[in-house]
C-alpha cells in the first residue's frame, strides 16, 4: 500500500471521525456545497462539519472555490485520492 492510500485509510477508517468524513465526502460527491448546506444535508452541527472539512481541505481531499460564507467545497480531482475516496464511498453504501 503506497503512502497516500495508507494515509487515506488512516484518515477515513482509522480515526473516530472517519465515518463522519466519509459521510461528508459522499454528500460532496453529488454536488459542491457550502458549509451550512453540507451541515444541513448531513444533519450535523456546523462546527463539526467545519472541523472535518478543514482537515480534508488541508490534505487536498476536498477543494474550495470562492470566499467567505459562500465558499463551495467539492471533492478534489487528484487521481490518487479520488479513486480511493470513491471506492470508500461506494463501500459505505452512500
Amino acid at each position: 500500500m503506497d503512502s497516500t492510500k495508507r494515509f487515506l485509510f488512516w484518515l477515513l477508517d482509522g480515526t473516530r471521525g472517519g465515518p463522519t468524513r466519509v459521510r461528508l465526502l459522499a454528500i460532496l460527491a453529488k454536488r459542491p456545497l457550502n458549509l451550512r448546506q453540507l451541515a444541513l444535508a448531513a444533519h450535523l452541527d456546523y462546527s463539526t462539519v467545519e472541523h472535518h472539512i478543514r482537515l480534508l481541505e488541508k490534505h487536498a481531499i476536498v477543494e474550495s472555490v470562492g470566499l467567505g460564507y459562500g465558499r463551495l467545497y467539492a471533492l478534489s480531482d487528484a487521481p490518487d485520492t479520488l479513486g480511493y475516496v470513491r471506492e470508500k464511498i461506494r463501500g459505505e453504501g452512500a
